[in-house]
């Protein structure tokens, strides 16, 4: 009974050994280890991880998303080759759809393949992201005036009020004409 004890020990010992000396052959690092991002529907939110080639190895470099509101994430670059021990920063940005409100969950993978290698064997790294999309403030809270925007746009809004006043009036008008 002793004996077998022994065995898978001795077994256990030898996985976790020699398992982490492949994926350190593989090498990659992240940071940060997890992203909070927060913005307004159709609004957009920016962060950026770093990715670390800490292997003695050229690699090559997959950035991609998976959960919830994938298809809000820009990812730049998503593919690239680091040489070893050198770092890449990634840039991450989410623009949600306008019906999108509350608290979503994504994920970010990178993947580590050595570029050397036929078969494509990898390893890779997953970042959990928290979302939280909140509604805008109302307008008279965020300070909107005219004075930040060029004259011809002004004078543009203005004109299209003048114009929807006169054919107003017009219409009105031309209905007291007919009435009679």
């Amino acid at each position: 009974m002793s004996i077998k004890v022994v065995r898978v020990f001795l077994l256990l010992i030898a996985f976790l050994v020699l398992l982490p000396s492949q994926v350190q052959a593989l090498g990659i690092g992240v940071a940060p280890h997890k992203l909070e991002l927060a913005t307004y529907p159709l609004g957009s939110a920016t962060s950026s991880i770093k990715v670390f080639n800490t292997s003695s190895e050229k690699s090559q470099y997959q950035v991609y998303v998976e959960g919830e509101g994938e298809n809000w994430f820009s990812i730049t670059p998503a593919e690239f080759v680091l040489d070893p021990q050198n770092i890449q920063e990634v840039k991450i940005t989410i623009s949600p759809s306008l019906i999108a409100s509350g608290d979503y969950n994504a994920t970010i993978c990178i993947v580590s393949l050595v570029a050397a290698s036929e078969l494509k064997i990898g390893c890779g790294v997953k970042i959990p992201v928290h979302i939280l999309i909140v509604s805008p403030p109302p307008l008279a809270t965020m300070g909107i005036n005219l004075t930040g925007l060029p004259l011809l746009v002004v004078v543009s809004m203005v004109a299209l009020l003048l114009a929807a006043l006169v054919a107003g009036i017009f219409i009105w008008i031309r209905r007291k004409t007919y009435e009679k």
